[in-house]
């Protein structure tokens, strides 16, 4: 047992020896390591160098720079930086691990093939290669992803590495290597050669680069490869050719102008795909072949770039494995992706693509193309995928028919787009565009529009529908994977409609106008608990010259927490009457969780009250109420409520219902047939009006014509104290303005205590006959 001890005590010691003395191994590379400042006019750090026959006026700069490169792998790493000025380069530039290259703004490298010494030292068809200076002469010595790591090669600001139309030069070689970046540099002027080589990489970045006038009919500004020998695509004596493929590599943000392919794996090699590479955001313009070749490409996504003038494909996808292609803009080329079966060697590769592969191609869009769509070969098929034209986007105005298309194809691959449900995603596309370019109109020409799901509407957006437009609340989508909504319109922006409280105030969406020429319908068609317009936290609303029928449980309009709103010169007829004919043509209520009255889950249920509403000339017909509110919120009243000039004719209940309102106005309405004329009911019912004006107003066949009514919720929201009305002796004054017809009561009545409706306070209407 002692021995036994011993034993686990000198292993346990022995380890923790080792993790010490490797940790002081790496801290003595790292305080070796030093940044070098340079200019053109820097002589070599290694003095021996000036004294090689080789070492000319011409060489001098690639003496100089070598030099600091292989004092820095003897450091362990560290810093280059490279001062304003022209460098002339001769040959090859070997960097290794942990270095960084900074060539300042102002910085030229510059191609040379005259090492002016005749021919004892030949000059290299290559700047860099990302290789230790140490390793260079060793044959086959980089493998897997085992070579030099950690090396940026990058600019503080406009810095050049000119090929200078030198034939068959490449700018920069990374071969077996792990993290690497390329940043900020300004490649010109190869000539049947790379600007980067990319060769069995790993965490390679290039990133804001600019390449520029690329002359070759064979060679892409960035070869992405597997560490092959083939065709002499990638030859390098101190790499082994094990075919290691490059692995998370990212290429963004870059520009490439005048080129033959921009990015490309040139050979495909058989089991070892080119794996998780990321093209994005990058401009590519003017290219005499395929901009981008996926060629044996494995879970590598192109996507957001500008794709521009290609006398090829833009993107040409072979034998790759889920290519996500999506959110490009492709213009002026014929095709602008292609995916095609690939034979090599007698054998066919097919892409292999998903549903998910599909809908990605679908949201890429394009502009002077021979056709808009993306051809997908398989087992000698040809499948075709849709995609938008520019052209058709980022208008003023937009114009649909019954038989509009929608602008987002990848709504044509979705198992829910179905004859039923083809005219709301069309309209639904319109609504997503509208948002993106910050408001526009949308011109609804005549025909019948059957709207299955809530259509979501952004700020700054006119609705415009013209003579004989029909919109219709649709009860079936012809799917099982998507249920019919109970709204047709929704005033949030699309992109905001599925978050949760994410909208509060008035501070939502604003300046949203809808519109009618001529005779426009609005048909619920009697669909249980449905709503034409739901509009809550919006500020600048009209909705004007609309016919809004056939009603069953819902609301036309249900408005909460709006300001400034207008709702004129439309009509609200016929509803199936609800269980206690409560339900108003127009609500207006409060986003409150607690009261049940609010049901979008986008509201932050803040319980922010109306403002400013003026309901102006519009007529109601049939219907449990008009207009009104079923439970407050305390503290926070409806405040200047105007309705103005309407027609209420035929109401089951109270035409209007006020409920803790401030400061409204009802004034010139005709109300009319409430209720068959039952005594009990009334024109409009008031609890909680503060300072109301109700005022030159017309009652016919009422029974009670106007009453105030202490009140308090019941059920959701009883936890709020009760309200009454307050009128001054002048707002009593101006009750008796109202005129009254065949009433079964010719006065008001003020009931000030809560349930208790005996003995009122009577305010004789003296207009009456």
């Amino acid at each position: 047992m002692y021995f036994a001890k011993r034993f686990l005590y000198i292993i346990l010691l022995s380890f923790i020896m080792s993790l010490l003395f490797c940790k002081f191994e790496l801290f003595d590379a790292s305080a070796k390591q030093k940044d070098y400042t340079i200019s053109p006019n820097t002589k070599p750090l290694n003095k021996k160098m000036q004294g090689y026959s080789t070492y000319t006026k011409e060489t001098k700069n690639y003496y100089t720079i070598r030099s600091y490169l292989e004092e820095l792998e003897k450091k362990g790493g560290g810093k280059l930086v490279l001062k304003k000025g022209k460098y002339s380069i001769t040959n090859t530039l070997f960097v290794p691990s942990n270095v960084t290259i900074q060539l300042n703004s102002g910085v030229i490298l510059k191609k040379s093939m005259n090492t002016g010494s005749k021919n004892t030292l030949k000059p290299s068809y290559s700047m860099f290669q990302l290789v230790a200076p140490s390793v260079v002469k060793k044959i086959g010595m980089e493998y897997d992803y085992n070579g030099s790591t950690n090396i940026s090669i990058i600019s503080d600001g406009k810095a050049t590495i000119d090929l200078n139309h030198q034939k068959n030069v490449n700018g920069i070689i990374a071969g077996h290597n792990e993290n690497l970046l390329i940043k900020n540099i300004q490649f010109l002027n190869a000539n049947e050669g790379y600007f980067i080589q990319l060769a069995g990489t790993k965490h390679a970045t290039i990133q804001n680069n600019t390449f520029l006038h690329q002359h070759s009919s064979s060679k892409p500004v960035i070869s992405l490869d597997t560490a092959e020998e083939k065709d002499g695509n990638y030859q390098v004596s101190w790499s082994m050719y094990d075919g290691t493929p490059n692995v998370h590599t990212t290429i963004e943000q870059n520009y490439f102008y005048d080129i033959y392919q921009a990015i490309s794996s040139k050979n495909a090699t058989d089991g070892k795909p080119q794996n998780k590479i990321v093209i994005r955001k990058n401009k590519i313009a003017h290219a005499s072949s395929n901009m981008i070749v996926m060629n044996n490409w494995r879970l590598s996504t192109v996507e957001d770039n500008t794709l521009e003038d290609a006398k090829g494909y833009g993107v040409y996808v072979l034998g790759s494995y889920k290519p996500v292609i999506r959110l490009n803009q492709l213009k002026k080329m014929k095709i602008p992706v292609k995916l095609a079966e690939y034979t090599s060697n007698g054998t066919v590769s097919e892409n292999t693509v998903t549903l998910s592969n599909k809908k990605a191609l679908a949201s890429n869009k394009g502009e002077q193309l021979k056709e808009y769509a993306i051809p997908i070969e398989h087992d000698q098929f040809l499948e075709k995928i849709e995609i938008t034209n520019l052209k058709d986007l980022n208008k003023a105005v937009y114009t649909v028919t019954p038989k509009s298309v929608t602008l987002n194809k990848e709504y044509l691959l979705r198992n829910s787009y179905t004859d039923q449900t083809k005219q709301y995603y069309a309209l639904r596309s319109y609504m997503e565009q509208l948002e993106k370019q910050g408001g526009g109109k949308l011109v609804f020409k005549k025909g019948k529009y059957t709207i299955t799901n809530v259509l979501y509407v952004p700020s700054n957006v006119t609705l415009e529908f013209e003579d004989g437009v029909e919109i219709i609340k649709g009860d079936h989508t012809g799917s099982t994977t998507i249920n019919p909504s109970n709204s047709i319109f929704q005033l949030i922006r699309p992109s905001l409609s599925k978050k949760e409280r994410v909208v509060g105030g008035h501070k939502g969406e604003k300046n949203i106008r809808f519109i009618g020429k001529g005779k426009v319908i609005f048909d619920l068609k009697f669909k249980l608990f449905s709503f034409a317009i739901i509009m809550g936290h919006n500020k600048n609303v009209q909705i004007q010259n609309i016919q809004f029928k056939n009603m069953n449980g819902g609301h036309f309009i249900e408005m909460d927490a709006s300001e400034n709103v207008i709702i004129r010169d439309n009509k609200f007829f016929n509803s199936i009457p609800s269980a206690r004919h409560v339900k108003e043509a127009i609500n207006l209520d409060t986003p409150d969780k607690t009261t049940l009255g609010w049901s979008s889950e986008w509201s932050n249920f803040d319980r922010t009250a109306n403002k400013r509403i003026l309901i102006l000339n519009n007529q109601f017909k049939n219907l449990d109420r008009a207009i009104g509110t079923h439970k407050y919120s305390e503290g926070n009243p409806h405040k200047q409520i105007v309705i103005y000039g309407n027609i209420i004719d035929t109401t089951r209940n109270d035409a209007i219902r006020i409920m803790n309102w401030m400061n409204p106005t009802i004034a010139e309405n005709v109300i009319k047939n409430v209720a068959k004329g039952d005594p009990e009911k009334r024109g409009i019912l008031s609890s909680g009006a503060i300072h109301p004006k109700i005022q030159y107003n017309t009652f016919e066949k009422v029974g009670r014509p106007i009453q105030f009514i202490a009140w308090q919720n019941t059920g959701p929201g009883e936890q709020y104290k009760e309200i009454k009305d307050k009128l001054s002796n002048a707002e009593k004054e101006l009750l008796k303005t109202n005129d009254l017809i065949d009433t079964e009561e010719v006065f008001a009545r003020i009931n000030n205590k809560y349930l208790e409706y005996n003995n009122p306070e009577k305010i004789l209407l003296l207009n009456w006959r």
